[in-house]
């Protein structure tokens, strides 16, 4: 099915084809296609979104992670994957180009990359082969793919403005029936609201939503169908399950129940914050936000964009047990999400009918970065100032981010979010810096990158100031603090001594063990002699195809660093600079 494939050396692999196609004769056409002994390339969102994946834990998804072990225990066993250590796509698509032999890109119809690819239109010098309903497509630029495979319009249902009639409305003790003839009692009325109610049911763990009368137009339907057709049943996604009716009348939908407190609630300062999680440190809050942004990933993985993302959108039991509710207006392919929050929502939309126009994925990483600094900040808006505008909408058109890398600006709120900011790794202040106060914008895979190395260094105990670790540094808070020396003794005690990688001169005669259980205790294995190597763009700020900064003028005291303003050691400095040693290998582990 793949044979086309065969007159290739090399193939970028995106990690959609294993997500989509695991477990069909498509990738076992990829199989026979790799066992040719083409060299494969992945980028650094490979690893991520297979992450998301597992932690996700959707039974689905069983058939990709089978997918994952079997090429890599091929690949890697012969030293025939190699990884491009970058995320944003015109980076990729540069070291894409550097490649040698003829090289092909292959991806899916509707994934994250070939969206970005749309979005940015990098210059990609290979052909790119798309997989579309299980159909190999082969094109010689990136061009001619937009020409044959154009930008989705907007469903006609978007203008349909019509509601399906409805011949009864579902109360309490009601019974509500599937598709599949599967019946729910409706049991006790938990919430209702403009659009209509919700109730448990007699089904442990099921809730349905029931909507009023004249709600249900033929999109919102549409919509609802498509959304139960994906079978999401991860933890933490409650999402249509099942579509239901009364009196053969569409009513609504069943879904999973969520627990605990919205993030609105509980992210909205320190007397909330505290009084909920009391125990909680800085760890806490970067779990959560993991969690969240994951769930994310896991949606656009599935042609699924949020698209009203804010606090009150999500409910939250503890740091590892988080919810996405409201799901239903979610944007799914070609079916738009009509609503939207100003606040959470990038200013370039802004007075756009949401209903009427298909966001994309770079519309979704504005509202990304803002739940960052939104939880970062325990609930503070980036934009929030003392002594400010009148209105927060003046503050966001302006770019009045009060933040600085001197930590000196008076404009920043009272109650210790300076220290917040003081206490941030520097790559997050910076990305924070660049999208609020010159407008520049980065991937969500970006944004999790840097949370995930933010996140690893609070455990791996970093900073040498305790106050790195509390929720508000410096503050006279009673909350839980941290034991630096300790935690670092616990964590050399628990420590295994990996076994040193070698050089990449001598890994033909010094080679590690092969085996898959190798790589995921993160033993490199390294590329063979002259071989070379993709090469990655080391520029630290400039990005291509950015808008001019809104403030050129702002020129930091100090340039740009890896040592931070707080009093900890700049562990971070060292790590980036041995990336950039590593960053002029070819690797062939990921794992």
């Amino acid at each position: 099915m793949l044979e086309e494939l065969n007159g290739y050396s090399s193939i970028f692999l995106d990690y959609s084809v294993l997500l989509e196609y695991a477990g069909t004769p498509v990738f076992e056409g990829l199989l026979r296609v790799l066992d040719t002994g083409l060299e494969v390339y992945v980028d650094k969102s490979f690893k991520a979104l297979h992450y998301c994946i597992l932690h996700i834990k959707d039974p689905k998804d069983l058939k990709a992670a089978a997918a994952m072990k079997k090429i890599c225990s091929v690949l890697l066993a012969e030293h025939r994957l190699h990884l491009i250590k970058e995320l944003e796509i015109d980076k990729v698509a540069a070291n894409i180009n550097e490649i040698e032999g003829e090289c092909v890109v292959l991806t899916t119809r509707d994934s994250i990359f070939t969206k970005r690819l749309y979005e940015k239109m990098p210059y990609i010098s290979c052909d790119i082969a798309i997989i579309a309903k299980g159909v190999l497509n082969v094109f010689d630029s990136l061009d001619s793919l937009c020409f044959s495979f154009p930008k989705q319009e907007p469903s006609r249902l978007a203008y349909n403005s019509s509601y399906i009639e409805s011949f009864g409305s579902a109360s309490i003790s009601d019974i509500v029936v599937t598709e599949n003839e599967e019946k729910y009692e409706l049991v006790k009325r938990l919430s209702g609201g403009a659009e209509g109610m919700v109730f448990t049911t007699n089904q442990p763990g099921y809730i349905a939503k029931i909507y009023h009368k004249g709600i249900i137009t033929p999109l919102r339907w549409a919509k609802l169908k498509k959304l139960t057709e994906l079978k999401i049943s991860g933890h933490g996604f409650c999402i249509p399950k099942e579509l239901v009716f009364f009196r053969n009348s569409p009513v609504g939908y069943t879904m999973t129940l969520g627990k605990g407190t919205t993030l609105g609630t509980v992210f909205d300062g320190p007397d909330a914050m505290l009084e909920a999680f009391p125990e909680w440190t800085r760890l806490d809050i970067v779990k959560t936000l993991l969690a969240l942004i994951e769930k994310y990933l896991y949606l656009h993985m599935h042609d699924v964009i949020a698209g009203d993302i804010q606090l009150k959108n999500a409910l939250i039991d503890s740091s590892s047990d988080v919810y996405l509710i409201d799901m239903d207006s979610v944007q799914i392919g070609n079916l738009p999400c009509p609503v939207g929050t100003e606040e959470f929502t990038d200013p370039r939309l802004w007075g756009k009918d949401f209903s009427k126009f298909l966001r994309e994925l770079r519309d979704e990483d504005y509202s990304i970065a803002m739940l960052v600094f939104s939880m970062l900040f325990c609930g503070l808006h980036p934009y929030a100032t003392r002594n400010g505008a009148e209105t927060l909408k003046e503050e966001i058109t302006n770019y009045n981010f009060p933040y600085n890398f001197e930590n000196d600006n008076e404009f920043i709120p009272i109650g210790g979010y300076d220290h917040i900011w003081e206490y941030l790794s520097e790559k997050l202040r910076k990305m924070l810096f660049e999208t609020f106060k010159n407008g520049w914008s980065y991937d969500t895979l970006e944004w999790l990158d840097a949370v995930v190395k933010y996140k690893e260094d609070l455990e791996n105990f970093v900073y040498d100031d305790p106050e790195a670790y509390k929720l508000f540094p410096k503050e006279g808070y009673k909350q839980a603090s941290v034991d630096v020396e300790a935690g670092r003794a616990a964590l050399q005690k628990t420590s295994k001594p990996k076994a040193a990688a070698p050089a990449a001169s001598e890994a033909s005669s010094e080679e590690q063990s092969d085996s898959l259980e190798s790589i995921v205790t993160e033993q490199p294995v390294f590329a063979k002699p002259n071989q070379p190597a993709a090469a990655p763009i080391n520029s630290a700020f400039a990005r291509p195809n950015q808008p001019a900064a809104t403030n050129p003028a702002f020129a930091p005291k100090r340039p740009f660093t890896n040592v931070p303003t707080g009093k900890y050691i700049p562990k971070d400095q060292i790590r980036d600079e041995e990336d950039e040693v590593s960053k002029k290998k070819k690797f062939f582990g990921l794992f």
